[in-house]
């Protein structure tokens, strides 16, 4: 109405004040006055490029490929709600990213646009972010084929959730785990992220059923079941068994076997 704000007329959704929306309907009028070339839109306001947006009544704007996915995914109304920051710099001064009320949207050049909330967040975070051994996130979340877990692409690895804390596979584990079967296969979920071993060289995961170890001489290959615990007690790849040199073996006779680097074990199943 002529001579009301809009906060006048409209109920404030709640966690949000009068300043708070009365600015944000002032950044809207300075975003639209731009876009119409009526004039120049005011520093106080902003300072940010014209193709940004602003979501009454949060007083931020949402700008370039960042709005783009924002919008994509419904906006305010999406799982992220509305936004609590403008759009910020990241500190390899390349990627941006804004924050919502649950999560941030990251982006960057050669990664594009992806929201990361929740536990896969979380599993990022504890990774050192877009500056860890992840990089920036590639993918949106997408349902595993079991319709319980989730998966998040990043450019350094995948990180999987399923009921209980994500985890990221990366490089050869993660390749082997595929052999297996990913997630439906016989090794289940990861349980841990990837851990890189006392000897400074090797990795490994732990998966719902067994492990996958890898080392620049052996690869990676997982050991489970009786020969996880059989290589376990005598001290895993520090024992005299060393590091896993071929993926395991079941013999007919329910016995399973597999060869590591200074000898094998042969246990039942």
């Amino acid at each position: 109405m002529p001579g009301q704000r809009r906060s006048d007329c409209a109920v404030i959704p709640k966690g949000f004040t009068k300043e708070q929306a009365d600015k944000a309907e002032a950044m809207e009028a300075a975003l639209l006055a731009e876009s119409e070339g009526t004039g120049a839109r005011p520093q106080a306001v902003s300072s940010a490029a014209a193709d940004c947006q602003v979501y009454w009544p949060a007083p931020y704007e949402v700008c370039g490929a960042i709005r783009d996915k924002y919008n994509e995914i419904g906006g305010p109304n999406s799982f992220l709600l509305y936004p609590t920051s403008n759009e910020l710099t990241n500190p390899d001064g390349h990627g941006k990213r804004s924050v919502f009320q649950n999560g941030p949207i990251y982006w960057s050049a050669d990664s594009g646009a992806h929201p990361v909330v929740n536990h896969f967040f979380a599993a990022w975070q504890r990774n050192g972010w877009e500056a860890g051994p992840l990089g920036y996130p590639t993918s949106d979340e997408i349902v595993n084929p079991d319709n319980i877990g989730r998966r998040q692409y990043f450019q350094g690895g995948t990180v999987y959730w399923r009921l209980n804390e994500a985890y990221y596979v990366t490089g050869a584990v993660r390749d082997k785990w595929g052999e297996t079967g990913w997630e439906g296969g016989w090794l289940g979920y990861p349980t841990s992220d990837e851990v890189q071993l006392p000897d400074g060289q090797g990795r490994m995961n732990r998966f719902e059923h067994g492990v996958i170890y890898w080392s620049p001489d052996t690869g990676a290959h997982p050991v489970t079941s009786s020969v996880l615990d059989q290589w376990s007690r005598a001290g895993f790849e520090a024992s005299a068994y060393g590091y896993p040199t071929a993926d395991p073996i079941t013999h007919p006779a329910g016995i399973q076997e597999q060869q590591f680097q200074q000898t094998a074990s042969t246990v039942p199943a």
